[in-house]
């Protein structure tokens, strides 16, 4: 299996450490359970984008959506 060697700061080791601990894994596993989890969420994006560009995946305006929170937000308040 190939290798990779990482060189973090200090603070991104204090990071991984407690995670690691947090999360029972080896700071190894940690790291690439988390390469794995955003190559997986690039994926997603990259799938995401094609089904808005072809018209296949409707969006709405940020104003829209905001409004509508808002009006239901009034509601349950």
């Amino acid at each position: 299996m190939p290798h990779i060697t990482l060189e973090i700061t200090p603070e991104m080791e204090r990071r991984m450490n407690e995670w690691s601990l947090q999360m029972k894994e080896p700071p190894e596993a940690l790291a690439l359970g988390l390469l794995d989890e955003y190559f997986d969420d690039c994926d997603d994006a990259d799938r995401l984008e094609a089904l808005i560009e072809s018209g296949k995946m409707k969006t709405y305006p940020w104003e829209e959506v905001h409004k509508e929170l808002e009006e239901l937000d009034a509601v349950a308040g």
